[in-house]
């Protein structure tokens, strides 16, 4: 299958970039703050315009003299997704004027193999169409006058760009599993990410916070003999108190919720040194809420001796009784057991995607019954799964209201423990059987 044509955003930090990713995708997949930065990994989103579709990128705030540093790390990302790209979009500041920042800029993307089309954002009405003329100075062409904030010229704009595309015989996208890596600020996520991709897809710093985008990869993995693709999905650290925030907090928790419903796998990491904690638990709800599967990866095993490990994991099964999760101890950093990682979301895939055949679950509840039988004059009488991704069943029984929430369990957990449906978020439900 052949790639979709890539457009990257770059431009100076804070220039409104990650708005105008809004403004083209028609809805907040980027966060957006006034405060400089907050964009620091390479996002990839699919857009369409004018019948052509494209891969979108946005991108963190380049600074070209930044050497080293969060900044530099930033920069690098931007760099990258300039080389990689088809068509660059420049985007400038109306309001700041042609800056040192643009004209280094500008000088970097004439060694870069795309075609640059440049933008002046902030024009947000007519009579500040004047204030562009300046930006000629940048020896890009004809900049463009647009608003992120309105949608002015974003038309005209996304035209240009279009035009600029690669002609490129596209065919029906292949639907590819999504994994999801979900954890608190500076567990290792992005360290993570990048030793699954083989590449600093993800800036990865000391500083918690560093990453608040969703930045997606493809990797492949073989497994059983088979050979399975992923798309990698990496995500914000999730504060506890991140629905009591504001800004760029609250919106990294929008974005990893949002990861959580696009994933069908999530995986959530947990710090061995700091062992499970409320926060971890509210993310395994959130995950089993959305229907999704989790699976545990403890990271920074290289920390902590074994016993630690093992009290962390007898922690999980006293903890998540729900979804009764597996665990794999790995270290991101140094690599040791990363490359269980994904054999470990295959076997999760294949319990999210379970099929068990009417007769077979039919024989299973039958003998459960036996074993244990329901509430006095109820009566299950057939059973049958409705669904997958995730596995969802129907119980029939002359009495449904009769069953209590306890049965149901006892059922539920059979069926998990019988198909290995260990972190798969079951749906048990019951109906008449009238």
């Amino acid at each position: 299958m052949s790639r979709l044509p890539v457009v990257a955003i770059v431009g100076a930090p804070n220039v409104g970039k990650s708005s105008l990713v809004n403004r083209i995708l028609r809805r907040r997949q980027a966060v957006v703050s006034g405060e400089p930065g907050t964009t620091r990994d390479r996002s990839y989103n699919r857009a369409e315009w004018a019948d052509r579709e494209f891969t979108l990128v946005d991108t963190g705030g380049m600074e070209p003299t930044a050497k080293v540093g969060l900044e530099a790390l930033v920069t690098l990302q931007a760099r990258v997704a300039a080389e990689e790209a088809d068509v660059i979009l420049h985007l400038t500041d109306s309001r700041l004027g042609p800056t040192e920042a643009d004209a280094a800029i500008a000088r970097e993307l004439r060694r870069a193999p795309g075609s640059v089309v440049l933008a002046v954002n902030k024009l947000d009405t007519p009579a500040d169409d004047a204030d562009r003329h300046l930006f000629h100075a940048l020896g890009e062409g004809e900049p463009y006058p647009v608003s992120a904030a309105h949608g002015l010229g974003t038309g005209d704009l996304l035209d240009a760009i279009v035009s600029r595309l690669p002609e490129i015989e596209t065919e029906e996208a292949e639907e590819i599993p999504r994994l999801a890596i979900i954890g608190r600020p500076n567990v290792g996520k992005s360290t993570l990410l990048n030793r699954l991709l083989g590449a600093d897809r993800a800036v990865v710093s000391e500083m918690a916070g560093t990453t608040t985008d969703a930045v997606a990869g493809e990797v492949e993995v073989v497994s059983e003999g088979m050979s399975e693709r992923y798309l990698l999905l990496d995500t914000a650290g999730v504060n506890r108190s991140a629905k009591r925030a504001d800004g760029v907090p609250y919106y990294s928790l929008l974005r990893t919720e949002e990861a959580i419903r696009r994933s069908d796998v999530s995986l959530l990491l947990v710090d061995a040194v700091e062992g499970l904690v409320g926060g971890d638990l509210q993310l395994a709800r959130r995950i089993e809420d959305a229907g999704r599967t989790c699976g545990i990866v403890i990271n920074k095993s290289d920390l902590v001796p074994r016993e630690r490990l093992r009290e962390i994991e007898d922690s999980l099964y006293a903890r998540m009784t729900d979804l009764k999760p597996h665990a794999i101890s790995i270290s991101a950093l140094t690599g040791t057991g990363v490359e269980e990682v994904l054999t470990f979301a295959s076997r999760l895939m294949r319990a999210y995607n379970v099929r068990i055949p009417t007769h077979e679950l039919a024989d299973f509840i039958n003998r459960l019954v036996d074993r244990s039988a329901p509430p006095k004059g109820v009566k299950i009488r057939y059973a049958t799964q409705t669904g997958t991704a995730p596995p969802r069943f129907i119980l029939f029984a002359n009495r449904p209201k009769d069953i209590q929430d306890s049965y149901l369990r006892y059922l539920e957990n059979s069926l998990r423990e019988r198909y290995d449906l260990y972190g798969v978020s079951v749906r048990l439900r019951v109906k008449s059987s009238r």
